[in-house]
């Protein structure tokens, strides 16, 4: 696939800081079959697929029936085991939400085909969802009669959240400041957002290096740590109430790392399970994150 016109990220979305040096040139795996450089911010450190597909071009690296959560596909051993995680992880996401809401309105960006949604619809909440992808948007509504919008700019002005879901979507927008703003403007006060991200500090990321599945370049711009998170959301007028680790991530993430590294169906299983578990354990026992991050916080 002949790449697109590409932008340069001039300056870093956390401090600001426009000096870049070389980190590692990871895979697209998924579509594209094209390497594409990540870079880190040589004054706090952040991480950043530079350069990378712009707004107009960005759409066509998710084209692919092997991008799961846009096509709800369950042919592969890895599809089957991403919708048996899924489904525990949506009601382990709902049990998270209503310790601090019951109830109220709720906005999931990115909500796929919408199956969090519907279960959160199926349990009194008031959903509405943003999904970009024009086939998963279609399937949330059809399967499921959810709202599901294009975009944010297209949810009503005036309305107002109790909730704010990004499950794994702030690693795919171009603007991560720009958005934050426009999410504190949507959430009322005391509101509650939860934004879950890969976390390129865990030891499966480390592991794995340049084949890390949880790079998926160019899908993901921006490849957080928890230190950019604990400063960007104070900083747009959110208030940490807490960060969670994400157990099940280190496994699905390790089987599809192995996956493109070329093993086969039984070693994927068997090696990646291995290797997420041992991701965990050193989460478990050190201060190092696991694959994924988990932020809580509400407008201050």
């Amino acid at each position: 696939m002949e790449q697109p016109d590409l932008e340069s990220l001039a300056n870093c979305p956390v401090c600001g800081g426009g000096d870049w040096r070389p980190f590692l040139s990871p895979k697209d795996h998924t579509v594209s079959q094209g390497v594409f450089p990540l870079t880190l911010c040589s004054s706090c450190g952040f991480c950043a697929t530079n350069p990378r597909p712009d707004r107009a071009h960005i759409g066509q690296y998710y084209d692919s029936p092997a991008y799961i959560s846009h096509t709800n596909a369950k042919a592969g051993l890895q599809d089957r085991i991403y919708q048996l995680v899924r489904r525990r992880a949506i009601r382990g996401k709902h049990r998270l939400i209503a310790r601090y809401k019951t109830n109220g309105r709720v906005l999931d960006m990115g909500c796929g085909t919408g199956e969090f949604l519907s279960y959160l619809k199926s349990r009194g909440y008031l959903t509405t969802g943003v999904e970009p992808g024009v086939g998963a948007r279609e399937q949330a509504i059809a399967n499921h009669s959810l709202e599901v919008l294009p975009s944010l700019e297209q949810v009503p002005a005036l309305e107002q959240f109790n909730i704010i879901t990004l499950w794994h979507v702030l690693e795919h927008v171009h603007d991560v400041r720009d958005t934050l703003k426009k999410l504190h403007a949507r959430l009322s006060p005391g509101g509650l957002l939860a934004i879950a991200v890969p976390d390129r500090d865990s030891w499966d990321a480390q592991h794995y290096g340049a084949g890390w599945a949880a790079y998926d370049v160019p899908r993901h711009l921006s490849h957080f740590r928890r230190t950019d998170l604990h400063r960007l959301l104070p900083e747009h007028g959110f208030r940490m109430k807490a960060t969670r680790s994400m157990w099940f991530d280190a496994p699905y993430v390790s089987m599809l790392s192995e996956k493109h590294q070329g093993a086969g169906a039984v070693a994927t299983l068997l090696k990646g399970t291995l290797i997420g578990m041992a991701s965990n354990a050193v989460a478990a026992t050190t201060a190092r994150p696991t694959s994924s991050s988990l932020y809580l916080a509400e407008k201050a």
